[in-house]
């Protein structure tokens, strides 16, 4: 009796199972849920950081390669001469760039171009000029801007003509090509290439955030024009203290 009680009781004990309750399952998940709610919004705002960040130096690096290209087919770029932008893509810079699509597009009488890329992003290019009623250009700069949108969807119409200008710095980065301007306010442009917007600017690097005209925390939102610049000098890395969020 003694040894059938004794391994009885052996058995009993090396059969015996253990688990978590229904309880302590619905804690952890609970908990599980609060950190996955804390973390996730800066995992998320982090990784559209970091999609601008390379995005815009991919596509800095693209055009300005693009445009030593057609200088070698061309000339030195402070003598191109395109009347308008479609003279400008078409004879300069189409068949120099690796791009999937492109759309017309036109903002009051100036003809534009949305170039879209493979990587997801775009590029409103808009090469100022001014004709009369007959068609023929009456005035030409030569240069004018390229608002780049790391996500292509924020360069489409309608959507850019209803929230384009308070997307500035956020969604839309604003560049200029101006190779061959004499004005003293486009020396940050003269014999360059494709670059963030510096015009007017007198080389601080504060006036980039505070310049009432076109700096990156000015509260007119059609102006804030410095911002592409703020992420170029900081090794297209955006700065802690960089006006917006993603």
């Amino acid at each position: 009796m003694k040894n059938k009680n004794f391994y009885s009781k052996t058995w009993n004990i090396t059969t015996k199972k253990s688990g978590f309750t229904l309880a302590e399952v619905l804690i952890t998940l609970g908990i599980i849920g609060v950190v996955a709610a804390m973390t996730m919004p800066v995992l998320v705002s982090n990784y559209r950081k970091n999609v601008v960040e390379t995005r815009l130096k991919k596509f800095y690096s693209s055009m300005n390669q693009a445009i030593k290209m057609a200088e070698a087919e061309y000339g030195d770029k402070e003598g191109w001469q395109p009347k308008d932008t479609d003279d400008f893509w078409n004879n300069y810079l189409s068949k120099h760039l690796n791009y999937i699509n492109v759309e017309e597009n036109s903002s009051g009488s100036r003809k534009q171009k949305i170039v879209y890329f493979a990587d997801g992003s775009a590029v409103k290019i808009d090469i100022y000029f001014s004709e009369n009623d007959d068609g023929e250009v009456t005035m030409s700069t030569q240069g004018g801007h390229f608002l780049f949108c790391p996500e292509a969807k924020y360069c489409k119409e309608p959507y850019y003509a209803e929230n384009g200008e308070k997307d500035k710095g956020k969604r839309i980065f604003t560049f200029g090509f101006w190779p061959n301007e004499t004005n003293s306010n486009f020396k940050y442009h003269k014999n360059k290439g494709v670059e963030p917007y510096m015009v007017w600017w007198n080389g601080d690097e504060k006036v980039l955030y505070t310049s009432s005209t076109y700096g990156c925390n000015t509260s007119e939102a059609s102006k804030k024009m410095y911002c592409a610049a703020i992420i170029q000098h900081n090794g297209w890395k955006i700065p802690k203290d960089y006006p917006f969020r993603f």
